[in-house]
């Protein structure tokens, strides 16, 4: 296996802050914890969306308030499953939208980034970047189309009053433009969508209502049309949407389609609520793959309000039981791509032997302060991988509560001090919040850890969170810079100019850079010229749960 030497007496002068740079191309990195609603903005966030809007956005039902109606996604749709949903590496996507400010202005807003889903694939934690440019003239015209649109259906609602005519309203979008935006790119996928809506479109009646009033979101109002007889021309619709695959220069593509519906008189009698309803109900039916129609109703409503489960309870039972499975992915050299180490990863085996990703479980148990238990099972794991293959090198990321634990350094001393050699085989993973929530208690913990023989990656790096005057002060060995950066280096130049200032940052201090979540061997080519160390993602190898180098093949079980 061959090693990455690091350099220990390089120039320590950095340039520029990442923070700075963030900030001027317009960029605010966000997590947002879907079970407890709260997104943790980047230190920058303040300097691009302005103090106050950060301080009244701090959760994703407030930011959901400000996105304009009519005017792209909510914050709860953005990260909605498709197919078989995330398989532990997270899920791409990339929306537009609308924003409304607290001084009343409206700016769009580019939000990309990966969604980690729970056991049932739904969302439970987001990760990505918002890039803020000023509101152009697509929004400008998508706004117009909104306003027309409602004036038009509250006009037909109110001659339909005296013969109790009925009027449906449906909006529709396609479930999977964010995966064609990363396969044909964004003009490629508009053109797509805009086949779609010229089949839809072509179907109307003179006395129809038909608009694209945001990026991916039209909307059809059939006048003389109940709730009955909505579904009918809902199967016509979908039919009409998905039957045939669309033409691009990269051949044919399959179309998927999502449509919420909401009647007039019976849901609403003004075009505002009754828009807002059948988004509501569009964005239940792209959480369900399998009903991409649904008509408003209440119970539903509720029904989806009540169906959380306990995931505290389910990863104590998982962890009591034994069925944490230790997954690999590969680090591989940017060069030669070869396997340098991998990043272990936690599986769940059900009882019937199936695989899954815990990312329902993990974020419960971070929130209900047993998250150590969690990352002492896969320290347990690790080094008894360590252990049987002396040729093995693992890196394993530990969560910031358990590592403020007074008794975690003892724990880890525990399972590595009396094994010859197999701390010097370990990577230690710190993300930047754990970073900078103490510093000089950091620092103190990381020369523990080094003291010990293992190294340490700095996680998540151009987050914004680490000022280049900590991370000369720690003592840290690889920096792996964020993938939501890394994701869209084939199409984005400011990512571009990011990730790689990054680089030459990193290697002014002398640490080695990992560049997290490559897609694609554009990517994988631009990140080894510009002398990026090594390279982690699905390109290079997706996580590994069967041994190759077990004689049994049998993965770890704790």
């Amino acid at each position: 296996m061959p090693a990455v030497e690091i350099q220990s007496g390089g120039a320590r002068s950095a340039s520029d802050d990442p923070r700075r740079i963030l900030t001027s191309l317009g960029v605010v990195v966000y997590d947002w914890d879907v079970a407890s609603d709260r997104i943790d903005w980047g230190p920058n966030a303040a300097d691009v969306l302005g103090a106050g809007n950060v301080a009244l956005w701090s959760s994703g039902r407030s930011f959901d308030e400000a996105v304009s109606p009519g005017g792209g996604p909510t914050r709860a749709e953005i990260a909605v499953p498709r197919g078989s949903g995330d398989d532990g590496a997270g899920t791409v996507f990339a929306v537009l939208y609308r924003l409304r400010l607290a001084d009343g202005t409206f700016v769009l807003v580019d939000d990309s980034g990966r969604w980690f889903a729970d056991a049932q694939g739904r969302p439970a934690r987001v990760h990505g970047t918002m890039r803020i440019r000023p509101d152009g003239q697509d929004a400008t015209d998508f706004a117009r189309a909104r306003l027309r649109l409602l004036e038009e259906v509250d006009q037909d609602i109110r001659d339909g009053r005296p013969s109790g005519q009925a009027l449906t309203l449906f909006v529709i979008a396609m479930s999977n433009l964010a995966d064609l935006n990363e396969e044909l790119g964004f003009e490629a996928a508009d053109d797509v969508l805009g086949s779609v809506i010229a089949r839809l479109g072509g179907t109307m009646r003179r006395r129809d209502r038909f608009a694209r009033y945001a990026g991916n979101r039209f909307a059809l109002a059939l006048r003389g049309c109940g709730p009955d007889e909505a579904e009918i021309a809902a199967r016509r619709l979908l039919d009409l949407a998905t039957r045939e695959p669309v033409g691009t220069t990269k051949g044919p593509v399959e179309v998927q389609v999502a449509i919420g519906a909401a009647s007039a008189p019976a849901h609403a009698i003004e075009a505002p609520l009754l828009l807002r309803r059948a988004e509501t109900m569009l964005s239940i039916a792209r959480m369900r793959p399998g009903r991409p129609y649904l008509m408003f109703d209440q119970g539903l409503l509720r029904t989806a309000a009540r169906h959380r489960g306990d995931p505290v309870l389910a990863g104590v039972d998982l962890l009591n039981a034994r069925r944490v499975v230790l997954a690999r992915q590969p680090v591989v050299s940017a060069t030669t791509r070869e396997e340098v180490f991998s990043e272990a990863l936690l599986r769940v085996a059900d009882e019937d032997g199936t695989l899954r990703a815990a990312a329902d479980i993990i974020p419960a148990l971070e929130q209900a302060g047993l998250i150590h238990l969690a990352d002492v099972r896969m320290l347990e794991l690790v080094a008894d991988h360590l252990d049987r293959y002396p040729s093995a090198r693992l890196s394993l990321n530990v969560s910031p509560r358990t590592m403020e634990r007074s008794d975690w350094l003892p724990i880890l001393k525990a399972h590595l001090g009396g094994r010859l050699g197999l701390a010097s085989r370990l990577i230690l993973e710190v993300t930047e919040t754990a970073a900078i929530r103490d510093p000089k208690a950091m620092r103190v913990l990381l020369d523990g850890v080094r003291a010990l023989g293992a190294a340490v990656a700095l996680d998540d790096f151009g987050a914004g969170h680490t000022s280049f005057r900590n991370l000369r002060a720690f003592p840290v060995d690889f920096v792996k810079i964020d993938g939501a950066f890394v994701q869209n280096l084939a199409r984005s130049p400011d990512d571009r100019f990011f990730v790689r200032t990054l680089v030459d940052l990193a290697r002014h201090l002398g640490i080695a850079t990992v560049a997290e979540w490559v897609e694609d061997e554009e990517s994988a080519v631009l990140l080894a010229s510009w002398g990026t160390d090594l390279l982690q993602g699905n390109h290079c190898g997706r996580p590994r749960i069967g041994r190759t180098d077990m004689p049994d093949g049998r993965a770890l079980v704790a």
